[in-house]
């Protein structure tokens, strides 16, 4: 019997391992298919800001709405102001699956754009400052503000993450906006009551067996094995980012130096890393605290012959990923001409003419040397 015929649309292997890993499964996917396409108003495929803020119930002049912006514009894989399917269905899921501590993890990153490990007090300072669309004034009270100058008596410049945390504990009121979304939007993915049971499963210390699940859309012939994201403090997260990836043209892309001279350990831990619901929600190159998946070439269609999630090294084929030199340009041997460069020049029809000419060259020189060194050996004074 053949396999049924996918009812998703096509996922990239990394994506729907992301989904998989957070408890979902073939009936919730095709219950936020359904979500999707009936937001999808215009029937185009992508959902623009506009979208986001429809599905979540919120006004774009609340104070949650620089949260969903945000929320926006690392989701959009392609940075171009809309989300597929797979950046809805992935960044969406990820935010969702956030711990407490996370999500405030989201919040510093949103507040340092740049990237630097710090906030400083300008930046929280224009975080307060937001004014949406259509609006005159900020939509945060001025509160926020005050807080900035009581906090530590306003000796201080800039903040790192714990010195953010230590903020936000004596002023509950200012990571209330990123706590309420996640609570919003998981009413509406899933319903909270999935989201409490992934919260309990994943604080469960012995709960760090990998499970056997069955691959969407495969009626079980095929499984994989997947595990619960682990915890990430924001210094890994910050230092997996700086040693993976350098900017180019304005995008994160991956390093050149990358996976050279990691230890074993560490690279165990960074594949950890890099599976945690964070980064995972983190899309948009443009976006600082963004890290290229190492699979992301690899599309995963549910009707294939092979199985989805083959490693390509087991095949013996070689894939796009190894054919490439780590700047993108196609390897080729050394001594490999370009065939296709060689055709259009004609090159298999004149090659016998070519070894003609070589030959008559050859014979050439001979004479003309032969003739220099007769004259060369003449003694002086003889006639030629």
């Amino acid at each position: 019997m053949g396999k049924a015929k996918s009812k998703l649309p096509p996922l990239v292997d990394k994506d729907l391992k992301t989904v998989l890993f957070s408890n979902l499964r073939e009936e919730h996917l095709l219950k936020l298919l359904g979500l999707f396409k009936e937001v999808d108003v215009d029937y185009i495929g992508a959902w623009s800001v506009a979208e986001l803020f429809k599905v979540s119930l919120e006004a774009r002049i609340s104070v949650r709405a620089p949260i969903i912006e945000a929320l926006f514009f690392m989701g959009d894989s392609r940075s171009e102001g809309s989300w597929t399917f797979s950046d809805f269905l992935v960044t969406l899921t990820s935010f969702c699956a956030l711990s407490r501590e996370e999500v405030l993890q989201l919040l510093f990153i949103i507040m340092d754009g740049h990237r630097n490990g710090s906030v400083r007090r300008e930046e929280l300072m224009e975080f307060f400052a937001y004014v949406p669309v259509g609006c005159k004034k900020p939509v945060f009270p001025v509160n926020n503000s005050n807080a900035l100058e009581k906090f530590r008596q306003g000796k201080w410049t800039s903040l790192e993450f714990d010195g953010l945390a230590q903020l936000c504990e004596h002023f509950p009121y200012i990571p209330y906006p990123a706590y309420h979304t996640q609570e919003l939007f998981r009413t509406v993915i899933l319903g909270k009551a999935f989201w409490e049971g992934f919260d309990k499963d994943r604080r469960a210390i012995l709960n760090r067996k990998v499970k056997r699940v069955a691959v969407p859309c495969t009626r079980g012939a095929e499984k994989v094995d997947v595990k619960l994201p682990v915890r990430c403090t924001m210094q890994e997260l910050l230092e997996f980012s700086r040693r993976k990836t350098a900017v180019n043209n304005g995008k994160r892309v991956e390093a050149q130096i990358t996976g050279k001279i990691a230890s074993k350990l560490t690279k165990d831990r960074d594949l950890e890393i890099q599976r945690s619901p964070i980064l995972s929600l983190i899309r948009n190159p443009r976006c600082m605290y963004h890290v290229p998946h190492e699979e992301m070439h690899k599309l995963v269609t549910q009707n294939s012959d092979r199985p989805e999630f083959e490693i390509p090294s087991m095949t013996g084929a070689r894939t796009d990923l190894e054919a490439t030199t780590p700047g993108g340009v196609v390897a080729r041997q050394k001594d490999e001409p370009d065939q296709q460069l060689l055709e259009s020049f004609g090159a298999d029809e004149s090659s016998d003419e070519e070894q003609d000419w070589d030959e008559e060259s050859e014979e050439e020189d001979s004479d003309e040397f032969s003739d220099e060194e007769e004259e060369e050996a003449r003694p002086p004074g003889s006639a030629g």
